[in-house]
């Protein structure tokens, strides 16, 4: 992977630009003022930007609200000792786990599950997480909407 020092000012204004909406036209990045370049230039440095590693993947801001997901959890999990490489591998394999990063703390992991409701969030951390190989500790923390 390429280090920082590859990435100019023009590169660090695509990325932002295609970081708040990665929808937009090569041609709408090539006229912003900070970025000045030809549109085919914009599209040669996103393929260099997505080669060496800066850019990983596209993706889209999901309402996952409006898609049934009224439960938003951040899960605090402790590992027993020795276990954290394994649990970390089948915590990726629950499609309710959005997210799972490793922490240095208190707790070994930080989990963002989404569920329907209260009923499917308990079973699912009673059914399927606390029965996990590994698992010395769950915390959850909700995840409170903003009004809009």
């Amino acid at each position: 992977m390429g280090s920082t020092q590859q990435l100019d000012a023009k590169d660090r204004k695509i990325i932002a630009i295609l970081q708040e909406d990665s929808r937009r036209s090569l041609r709408d990045i090539a006229a912003d003022k900070e970025v000045d370049l030809s549109p085919s230039s914009v599209r040669n440095r996103i393929a260099r930007l997505e080669e060496d590693g800066f850019i990983r993947k596209f993706t889209i801001d999901i309402d996952y609200r409006k898609m049934g997901y009224e439960i938003q959890v951040v899960a605090l999990i402790t590992s027993k000792p020795g276990s954290s490489d394994k649990l970390f591998k089948k915590l990726q394999d629950f499609h309710q786990i959005d997210n799972v990063y490793c922490t240095a703390g208190p707790a070994n992991f930080i989990c963002l599950i989404r569920v329907e409701d209260m009923v499917n969030l308990s079973g699912f951390i009673t059914t399927r997480l606390e029965v996990l190989d590994g698992i010395e500790k769950i915390e959850t923390l909700f995840i409170i909407p903003r009004a809009e």
